[in-house]
């Protein structure tokens, strides 16, 4: 990952994903992550303004348990375009994800990237 890409300035969100796939009958498909209930996760697409590299993000916000941490983890995957991110997230779970796909920045507690 740029240096550039991890200052927040140089980066834009290019969309959100739906936290909750419906499947046709609109039932909820699957949730981002294991522990989620469908409704603290998010998954974006965004895109470094200085270098042009997207990565798929995905987050799980705290805001009922924490007044001061907004994001609890955040996950960013590098991807190649925004056909790849939407192939993505159409057919992995957050688990699969997580599992599957080495994140090349990933922060825990609202904290700094590791």
């Amino acid at each position: 990952m740029n240096q550039c890409c991890m200052n927040k300035g140089n980066i834009y969100i290019v969309k959100e994903y739906n936290p909750q796939p419906k499947n046709k009958d609109g039932t909820i498909h699957w949730f981002l992550y294991r522990w989620d209930d469908g409704k603290k996760g998010v998954r974006r697409l965004v895109k470094c303004l200085k270098c042009g590299r997207y990565y798929l993000v995905q987050e799980y916000h705290l805001h009922k348990f924490s007044p001061y941490k907004d994001v609890l983890y955040s996950d960013w995957y590098s991807v190649e375009s925004e056909k790849q991110a939407d192939h993505w997230n159409r057919v992995y779970t957050g688990m699969q994800l997580e599992l599957e796909k080495t994140p090349v920045w990933k922060t825990e507690d609202g904290g700094e990237h590791e």
